[in-house]
């Protein structure tokens, strides 16, 4: 007979698709977008870094500068002030001798009168150096608080950077995870497809 039974027309339609199958593919789908988005961002953090770090080491140099300035400047200044106190006993001594001698003694007058100008001139170099050191002194405290933001924003992103990693390692094991109960659940989907065709 040529009849067309109903257990025939069931086995002719269309084998539908199980919703599991679709649902893990979904969520492996989902898992490698997490992980390539974590990837992206751990590069992005890890070029963070390497700038941090860069201007850190830039601002410790500048500090070791300044520092280098800032010596050189008391150093002159603590010798153009020992001239300044050599000028004024030179000045004093020859006060002493001016009015040990005579009121009308023009030579010592003008020794008088050199020496308090020319302790005048170094007195103002004196004065001079010490605004530029406290200048350079400002200057250094300055880029040293800087470069201590900079040492706390490279430790934050370090930081960071190590959590991101372990995200990043936690993801790919939850991926790997998927993946095996992906491929299990395939498995048991060919199966049960082959079990219905042989039916």
């Amino acid at each position: 007979m040529n009849s067309i039974t109903l257990e025939d027309t069931r086995l002719s339609s269309p084998k539908k698709t199980p919703a599991s199958t679709i649902v893990i593919a979904l969520l492996a789908i989902g898992l490698v977008a997490v992980a390539v988005l974590s990837w992206i961002e751990l590069g992005g953090r890890d070029k963070l870094l390497v700038q941090s770090n860069t201007q850190l080491e830039k601002s410790k140099s500048e500090v070791v500068q300044l520092q280098a300035q800032l010596n050189e400047g008391k150093a002159g200044a603590a010798v153009l002030q020992k001239q300044v106190d050599d000028a004024k006993q030179v000045a004093v001594k020859l006060q002493t001798d001016l009015e040990k001698a005579a009121a009308g003694t023009v030579d010592v007058q003008k020794q008088l009168a050199a020496a308090n100008e020319s302790g005048a001139a170094l007195q103002v170099q004196v004065n001079e150096i010490k605004s530029s050191a406290d200048q350079a002194q400002l200057q250094a405290d300055e880029t040293k608080a800087a470069a201590g933001v900079l040492q706390k924003n490279f430790d934050e992103s370090k930081a960071g950077a190590v959590l991101l990693k372990t995200e990043l390692d936690s993801a790919k094991s939850q991926s790997a995870e998927l993946q095996t109960k992906l491929e299990k659940a395939e498995n048991e989907v060919a199966a049960l497809t082959k079990a219905k065709g042989r039916k």
